[in-house]
């Protein structure tokens, strides 16, 4: 659906027509994923008699009529800030919220009940960097009980790139495009200096620092209020960072569109470079939907007083001492976030029941594998990059 027409927008829930208006300006920067949903929803509520529309979407507009939200027009483009602060200091914004998602729900199931697709096999895997003080007990105790461990014949850091090599370069299906198939998110460049990695999307914290710096000084201009909040969003929304841009993000301007959005939608992925490998993810499964996605964590550096604590800032620029690494809180952190990325994947309809979780520490000659009923599990012994790359291709094959 090249746009929405006029009758159906002005039969929406006046809190639907900004947002629905920003994502149909800008369809060519969505992924394929996100236009094939956006496309079903709207051709499916195009489909319903008034009067069912009218039992959907009631409800919602008697909340929005309570709200004294601003008066927003069939073509208004987007929420600024100051739309949303009205929005969600309502008091009825928690009722707003809650028939929202019903809505969405109805809609969902409305699309799932027409649609015919052929389930696509998927895999997840999270590598913690070497360096880590490992406990003697379980790492993730609640993931451990669902998977198994598999014994390798050589530790995980020396397989890597062999493993990482077959995945990327494993035969095409025609019914994945080229920008669905393989997404690695990494705290360091490992992979995004690897060439045999270049078919991938990969996206690299360290590598996207001078936008990050870019970005947090122009963060840092914003005054104590709503209008140059809005301002400075407007601005970096429109900034050029072509010359400051390298690898997968000079590929397309939706790869580069995902970092801006990804930068602003803020969780710490500015300033963190675990929180941007978490976040990051998250955003990819829910935007993108890759068939394998990568996570590579690494050892963060000690928090400097006075710096990104509390401040959008670059805690080396705040703080001139020189960075020292936390294996500890590193530890801590990544463990969580590994979890997170498990959680995000496994709770996404497109990957429940059909996405096999691999987490790997690199000095361990074994890797965590949690995998859903009708996975081919590796036999007994101890397997070779090569054999568990062939198990795993095979999967997605």
């Amino acid at each position: 659906m090249a746009e929405v027409p006029r009758e159906l927008l002005a039969k929406l829930p006046r809190t639907f027509v900004p947002a629905l208006n920003e994502q149909m300006r800008n369809r060519h920067l969505l992924f394929p994923a996100e236009q094939r949903t956006l496309d079903a929803q709207l051709d499916w509520l195009a489909r319903l008699p008034d009067a069912t529309l009218r039992e959907l979407f009631d409800p919602l507009k008697q909340i929005e009529a309570r709200m004294n939200l601003p008066r927003w027009e069939l073509n208004t483009e987007r929420l600024s800030i100051t739309d949303t602060g009205i929005l969600v200091r309502s008091p009825y914004y928690p009722q707003w919220r809650a028939r929202v998602a019903q809505i969405f729900e109805q809609i969902d199931a409305g699309v799932r009940s027409r649609q015919k697709t052929t389930p696509v096999n998927r895999l997840v895997l999270c590598v913690l960097p070497a360096g880590l003080p490992l406990p003697s007990a379980p790492i993730w105790p609640r993931l451990e009980n669902q998977g198994r461990w598999v014994a390798l014949d050589e530790p995980f850091a020396a397989m890597l790139e062999t493993f990482a090599g077959k995945l990327v370069g494993r035969p095409h299906r025609a019914d994945v495009e080229p920008v669905e198939r393989t997404w690695a998110l990494e705290y360091n460049s490992r992979l995004t200096d690897w060439k045999d990695c270049a078919p991938a999307c990969v996206l690299s914290f360290q590598a996207l620092g001078p936008i990050r710096r870019e970005f947090l000084l122009r963060l840092n201009a914003i005054h104590k209020d709503l209008h140059s909040a809005d301002a400075a969003f407007d601005d970096l929304r429109r900034m050029d960072f072509h010359k400051l841009e390298s690898g997968a993000v000079g590929q397309e301007e939706r790869i580069r569109e995902f970092v801006r959005n990804l930068f602003l939608s803020g969780n710490g992925s500015m300033l963190f470079g675990n929180s941007f490998v978490q976040w990051g993810a998250s955003e990819v499964i829910r935007r993108v939907q890759p068939q394998t996605l990568l996570c590579s964590f690494g050892i963060r550096p000690k928090l400097k007083p006075f710096s990104s604590v509390v401040l959008f800032e670059d805690q080396n620029r705040a703080n001139p001492v020189a960075d020292e690494p936390d294996p500890q809180g590193s530890l801590v952190d990544i463990v969580l976030l590994a979890e997170y990325v498990y959680l995000s994947a496994s709770q996404h309809a497109t990957y429940a029941g059909r996405t096999v979780f691999l987490f790997a520490v690199p000095e361990w000659s074994r890797v965590m594998m949690v995998a859903p009923q009708g996975f081919p599990l590796p036999a007994a012994g101890r397997l070779a990059a090569a054999d568990l790359a062939a198990t795993a291709t095979r999967w997605l094959a």
